[in-house]
């Protein structure tokens, strides 16, 4: 047969009490719980001391010694030993017969420290799909500012007033007299020069012209009011110049004809022109001096008379008025902000929690 192993038994009060051997284990009726003994102390130590929890994968606790973490309330005297623990950190129950259990449904244990101090304080619970929502959506509100237009301001228009300052009249009262002055001329030295060379131009023959000759044509006059009437032609007097002179050439008087015939002047021929070279010795030239008579300025007498400065004539400046529109400031329109519901889905296996009593 199989070998057993038996184990002390006996109460709570009984288990208080006993020391043990080294190692020994005690079963405690009462609170169904194994305890453990060093053989000098007392009622040794239990391995699963009352207040610890557990996750349990059946429907319901195991057994008395158990109870479920459903944030029941249970009674004080009873559970003496577990209110002893946790008191009324998890719910105070009625306040004087009963106390409240753990309540870890839809919850996952959170270990107590700085951020989360206080046993028993709970957080929220997991919906049904295990998705826990972190952040809740939240849509702001938007702003629409007001739109605000300044009111123009028109500067008013401003003409100064002109001035025109007054003519002054001098008067000149003494007499300026201004003394005869007679200048000292001036005479300057005459100068003789002496040509010591001789200049020889060489002889020298031009080429003679001979004009063409005209003949005027004959005029047939008649006086018929009885007028005497003198005709007239114009001819050279000399074949070495073109020195002319007038002649008549008919008389008209009325009541008869008198016929001029045409005057024939014949071509006039100029012979070639010879220049005989010709020597000049040496010779003075003299240069007289030149006389500059002295320049007499006569005495000059100013009378009384008067000079006339007149006014002067400064316009009005006109300065136009000055408009400064108004400015138009448009509301400023800032939409609501939206921020999605954040969510995180937990991969998990729901289990009950229990809780040693």
């Amino acid at each position: 047969m199989s070998t057993q192993l038996l184990l002390r038994r006996g109460t709570t009060a009984e288990n208080n009490s006993f020391t043990g051997g080294a190692g020994e284990l005690s079963v405690d009726n009462n609170t169904k719980n194994v305890r453990v003994h060093d053989g000098s102390t007392a009622g040794g130590f239990e391995i699963m001391p009352s207040g610890s929890i557990l996750p349990f994968g059946g429907a319901a606790a195991p057994n008395a010694a158990w109870l479920l973490c459903d944030g029941s309330d249970v009674n004080r005297t009873t559970y003496a030993r577990l209110f002893a623990v946790i008191g009324t950190a998890y719910g105070t129950g009625n306040g004087s017969t009963t106390f409240g259990l753990p309540d870890l449904r839809d919850r996952v244990p959170l270990g107590k420290g700085a951020n989360n101090s206080t046993l028993g304080t709970e957080t929220g619970s997991a919906a049904a799909s295990s998705v826990i929502t972190n952040a809740t959506a939240n849509t702001g509100t938007g702003t629409t500012g007001t739109a605000n237009t300044g009111t123009g301001t028109t500067g008013t228009a401003n003409t100064g007033t002109g001035t025109t300052g007054t003519g002054t009249t001098g008067e000149k009262t003494s007499l300026v007299t201004v003394a005869n002055d007679t200048g000292t001329g001036t005479t300057g030295a005459g100068t003789t020069g002496a040509k010591t060379g001789l200049v020889t131009v060489a002889n020298d023959t031009g080429t003679g012209t001979t004009g063409t000759g005209t003949t005027g044509a004959g005029t047939t006059g008649s006086d018929g009011d009885g007028d005497l009437t003198v005709p007239t032609a114009t001819f050279a007097t000399s074949a070495k110049d073109s020195s002319t002179s007038t002649a008549a050439t008919g008389v008209t008087q009325a009541a008869h004809t008198h016929s001029v015939p045409g005057l024939s002047i014949p071509g006039l021929s100029i012979p070639a022109l010879t220049i005989p070279a010709l020597a000049v010795a040496n010779h003075d030239h003299s240069v007289p001096g030149l006389s500059i008579p002295a320049l007499t300025i006569p005495a000059l007498a100013v009378a009384d008379h008067d000079h006339s400065i007149p006014g002067l004539g400064i316009p009005a400046l006109s300065v136009p008025g000055l408009s400064i529109p108004a400015l138009s400031v448009p509301g400023l329109s800032i939409p609501a902000l939206t921020i999605p519901a954040l969510t995180t889905t937990l991969p998990s296996s729901v289990v009950n929690y229990i809780i040693k009593i």
